[in-house]
C-alpha cells in the first residue's frame, strides 16, 4: 500500500464514525466503483468504502474519465444503503455535494466553496472535486447506493484540458504545502454520512434549503446539450430551474456549464 495511506492510522481517525468501519484500501484498481458495486452486490453493509491511492479507469459523470494520479488525491467509493424511494436517488447526490462541499471548506478557510449542479464542487470557481452516484433498486426501493468521490487535494499540475478550470485544496490554501490525504478522507466521509443521513430523516427540503446559500451559477447564463437560458436555483426535488426564452425549464441530469465558456466541461 502506498506509505500515504495508513491502514491502522486511518481506523483511528475514523474509530468515531459509522461510514468508514467496513474498508477495503487499495494501492491501484482500475475503479471504486466498479470494487464498491461488486461489494455491494456481495453484501457489503452500509458505510462500506473503497479508496485507492491510483485508478487506471476512474469514472466521472457523462461517461467521462477521472484522471487519477498516485500519491496526491483522494479516489473512493461508498456503499450506502439509505432505506429510501428510488425516486429520490437524484437528491442523493446533492447531499453528498453538500457533505464535500462542507468538508472542503473547512481546509480552504476564506475561499468560496460551492456545489455546481449536479455533481460537482468547486473552489473560487474551479473544479476540485466530482461527485458520481448509481443506484440499484429492489421494486420501488433502493437496495444500495454507491457513491463515487474524487478529491483534488495536493495535485498541482494538470492535463492540458483541465489546465484553468480544476484546482486542489493544497492549491487554494495560503501556505500551499502538502495536506494530510488521511484527514482530509476522515472528514470528508463524516461530511458526507451527516449529509445523507440528514437528508434521509429530514427529508429532501432540508438538504435544499442548506444546499441554496452555496450554489454556483444562480442568476448566471449556462448552456446545456438542449439549450441556454439563466440558471434560476433547484426546487424541492432537485431539479435545476432555467429561464429560457422560452420560459422556464426543469432539468433533472444535464451536462451543466456557464454560457461564456471556451473550455470543454468538467462534468
Amino acid at each position: 500500500m502506498d506509505p500515504n495511506f495508513d491502514q491502522e492510522r486511518l481506523r483511528q481517525l475514523l474509530s468515531g464514525q459509522r461510514w468508514g468501519q467496513s474498508l477495503d484500501l487499495k494501492e491501484v484498481t482500475a475503479s471504486t466503483m466498479d470494487d464498491a458495486a461488486k461489494a455491494a452486490a456481495a453484501g457489503a453493509p452500509d458505510g462500506h468504502v473503497v479508496l485507492a491511492d491510483r485508478q487506471t479507469r476512474g469514472r466521472g459523470a457523462h461517461g467521462r474519465e477521472w484522471v487519477s494520479p498516485a500519491g496526491t488525491d483522494l479516489y473512493f467509493s461508498i456503499v450506502a444503503r439509505p432505506g429510501a424511494e428510488a425516486s429520490v436517488a437524484s437528491l442523493i447526490t446533492l447531499a453528498v455535494g453538500l457533505g464535500v462541499r462542507n468538508a472542503v471548506t473547512r481546509w480552504v478557510p476564506g475561499r468560496a466553496v460551492m456545489v455546481k449542479w449536479p455533481n460537482d464542487v468547486w473552489v473560487e470557481g474551479k473544479k476540485c472535486a466530482g461527485i458520481l452516484v448509481e443506484t440499484r433498486t429492489v421494486g420501488n426501493n433502493l437496495d444500495s447506493v454507491i457513491i463515487g468521490v474524487g478529491m483534488n487535494v495536493n495535485r498541482d499540475q494538470w492535463p492540458v484540458e483541465l489546465a484553468g478550470t480544476a484546482t486542489s485544496i493544497r492549491t487554494e490554501r495560503d501556505d500551499r504545502r502538502p495536506v494530510d490525504r488521511e484527514t482530509v478522507f476522515a472528514d470528508a466521509l463524516l461530511q458526507i454520512e451527516r449529509s445523507v443521513r440528514r437528508f434521509v430523516t429530514d427529508g429532501p427540503p432540508a438538504i435544499v434549503r442548506s444546499l441554496k446559500p452555496h450554489l454556483a451559477l444562480v442568476g448566471d447564463r449556462v448552456r446545456w446539450e438542449e439549450g441556454s437560458g439563466v440558471f434560476l436555483g433547484i426546487d424541492l426535488d432537485g431539479a435545476a430551474r432555467v429561464q429560457t426564452e422560452s420560459g422556464p425549464v426543469s432539468l433533472r441530469s444535464a451536462r451543466f456549464e456557464p454560457l461564456d465558456t471556451d473550455s470543454d466541461p468538467l462534468a
